[in-house]
């Protein structure tokens, strides 16, 4: 099994390595298998062969994803080490290199500022003069004392006639330089840039017969007091420069190094640089890796070297870089030592995996078969109680579970008798309460028939809005309806009252836009608002009233609401009083009977839309009251809702 084990890890590492075909063809072939292996599972009539297997194939998984997860986890992470070392390994190395030019770059200011250097080129004295000695003294010990002296086997001034030479034991002088510089093909080229080119990269030296490596440098010297060109600076930089860092640089033999120069690469190989062309085509850009911003590091696929990742870090040098390959080998090496630590590791989590199948298979399939027997037990007609299956834990619950519905199986099938001879009767009675309102109905539109034929119109009018009331009570079964439907009911029975106190008391209606109609309300809740302003604001004032009913949008807190103002012109109350009547009351009178129906309107409000909703009153005694109902503008949807027109229509 251990074998096993550390075999799946290998292949499983092994796995996303292949090419993409292969993969596919793997993870089809897995397809049909894991497909087959499920169809076993489903078809096994024993649940402890599926806890076993299912068991297994959850460590197996585990294991195998862990593997999986572990590997992208260690990928990452030596790829990212890698990188890393080997950007901190370039950086060194061209801090070396940056050193180097550095001091050529300190010599060529020198040249360009010193004095004595401009002094002579002005005057462009005779070699052997006191001037060119006394320059050439000056110019040697400050070429003696540069740091990269050594890498530098040519520096020469050149003036418009004459020069000023310094080169190294191993190279020979010339005696034409004036002459053969300004022949060189990247002479102008160079001499006339605005920084340093390199353009040309590594060339044979043209004044040394065995044509040595050199990167030739160009720059002007301008007279002392304006900016105009008297002379150059030419030096000769040598390849050492370069190779001699590298010869000391440690890298693995699978692992290149690149050097970069205006556009010109060449390759590390034996000691020295060789110029090649570079045809590559970049995967993926992994710069993100990368412990500074300068650091390119790039995946890159060539037909010669397959895929590398190449770490390029600059120069400080214009368009200079030098690169280096990640080494294969190296990554291999460590995905070994990875495998083997995760052979272990996945070793054990298999062990105890095992141990806890075979106590879990002990602990759970045993009880489940005693369960089995139980249930055989109670479908043959054993209601008795068992206590051998009540376990102290879940599976206990269950075994109590099943005495006690054993136990009260009986119970429940004489509650089920008893359930229906009370249906029966609950269904009598309603058949009984939906002839008693019919009956009612009937009445009314004798009466109503009758105060018509009789020319007793009021009787009429009333009985009609009676009739809509009660239907609206009886029928009605929705507890939201529309506005329109709302007023439609308060018409009613404002029609009743108007009767009852002789036309004294008058009400009109005003709706600011039709829309406001097919907004949703709670079924009454005008009603017990007019009849408070009826008899508490009207009736104590002895005299005419009048009640207005204003159906408006208000808006609150940037969300557009709908504001119903019942506003009468009788007694008023207090603050007190109008706080009261919002209140719970536990006072039955009669006096505090019809407060109390708005103290339930608005806590039917609040219940229905919500704590921010419900009734405002505003009052002034003496002059009037004011109860103003807010809730929100929700179109209503509802078709059990009866409108006034079909109640009418009924009533007809």
């Amino acid at each position: 099994m251990y074998f096993f084990i550390l075999t799946c890890t290998f292949f499983s590492i092994l796995f996303f390595q292949l090419p993409f075909f292969f993969r596919y063809v793997i993870l089809g072939t897995g397809h049909i298998i894991v497909q087959n292996f499920i169809q076993i599972i489903y078809h096994s009539k024993s649940i402890r062969n599926r806890i076993l297997i299912f068991t297994l194939s959850a460590i197996l998984g585990m294991c195998l994803l862990i593997s999986l997860f572990s590997y992208y986890i260690f990928r990452h992470y030596l790829q990212n080490t890698l990188i890393q070392s080997t950007e901190t390994s370039l950086r060194l190395l061209s801090e070396s290199m940056d050193n180097s030019i550095d001091e050529v770059y300190r010599l060529v200011r020198y040249c360009q500022t010193d004095s004595n250097i401009a002094n002579y080129i002005e005057h462009n004295p005779n070699p052997g003069s006191v001037l060119s000695v006394s320059t050439y003294d000056s110019f040697y010990e400050e070429c003696s004392r540069n740091s990269s002296y050594n890498y530098m086997p040519r520096i020469a001034i050149v003036s418009q006639e004459h020069y000023l030479q310094v080169v190294t034991a191993t190279y020979s002088s010339t005696a034409d330089l004036a002459t053969l510089i300004p022949e060189l093909p990247y002479y102008e080229e160079l001499l006339t840039a605005d920084d340093y080119d390199f353009s040309p990269g590594i060339v044979s030296d043209p004044f040394h017969r065995a044509g040595r490596k050199v990167l030739p440098v160009i720059r002007p010297i301008t007279y002392q007091y304006n900016n105009r060109q008297a002379g150059y600076l030419f030096i000769e930089i040598s390849a050492d420069l370069f190779t001699i860092p590298l010869k000391d640089y440690s890298c693995p033999s699978d692992s290149f190094l690149y050097l970069s120069i205006a556009g010109h690469t060449y390759i590390y190989e034996n000691g020295g640089l060789q110029e090649f062309t570079p045809e590559y085509s970049i995967l993926d850009d992994l710069s993100t890796y990368s412990l500074t911003g300068t650091t390119q590091i790039s995946k890159i696929h060539s037909a010669t070297m397959g895929e590398q990742i190449l770490v390029t870090t600059p120069l400080n040098m214009p368009d200079c870089y030098l690169s280096q390959s990640i080494s294969h080998a190296e990554r291999t090496n460590q995905a070994v030592l990875f495998m083997g630590i995760l052979a272990c590791i996945l070793i054990g989590i298999l062990s105890i995996g095992v141990v806890l199948m075979l106590l879990m298979n002990r602990m759970i399939t045993v009880p489940v078969s005693r369960l089995q027997t139980r249930m055989v037990r109670i479908a043959g007609g054993d209601f008795s109680r068992d206590p051998s299956v009540e376990w102290e834990h879940e599976l206990g619950d269950i075994g109590r579970g099943i005495n006690d519905l054993s136990e009260n199986v009986s119970e429940l099938m004489e509650k089920r008798l008893e359930d229906e001879k009370q249906k029966q009767d609950l269904e009598y009675k309603m058949l009984q309460s939906q002839i008693n309102p019919h009956f009612l109905y009937n009445t009314l539109n004798s009466i109503k028939w009758m105060a018509t034929i009789q020319g007793a119109t009021g009787i009429s009018e009333m009985t009609t809005s009676l009739s809509r009331l009660l239907k609206s009570i009886s029928k009605g079964t929705s507890l939201l309806i529309d506005i329109r439907e709302e007023l439609s009911l308060l018409e009613n029975y404002f029609t009743i009252q108007s009767y009852r106190y002789g036309g004294t008391i008058t009400m009109d209606i005003q709706v600011d836009n039709e829309s406001l109609y097919n907004s949703e309300i709670i079924k009454f809740t005008l009603q017990p608002l007019v009849e408070n302003a009826i008899f508490h604001g009207i009736e104590p004032k002895g005299c005419a009233g009048h009640i207005r009913i204003h159906v408006g949008y208000e808006t609150s807190d940037n969300t557009e609401k709908i504001r119903i103002d019942v506003t009468d012109d009788g007694v008023g109350m207090t603050a007190d009083k109008a706080a009261q009547v919002l209140r719970s009351n536990d006072d039955s009178s009669a006096d505090f009977f019809r407060e109390i129906g708005v103290s339930n309107v608005h806590k039917r409000l609040q219940y229905q839309f919500g704590a921010e909703y419900g009734i405002t009153i505003e009052s002034k005694e003496g002059e009037y009251t004011t109860m103003s109902i807010h809730i929100p503008n929700i179109p209503l949807h509802n078709n059990e809702t009866v409108s006034s027109e079909t109640i009418s229509s009924e009533n007809t």
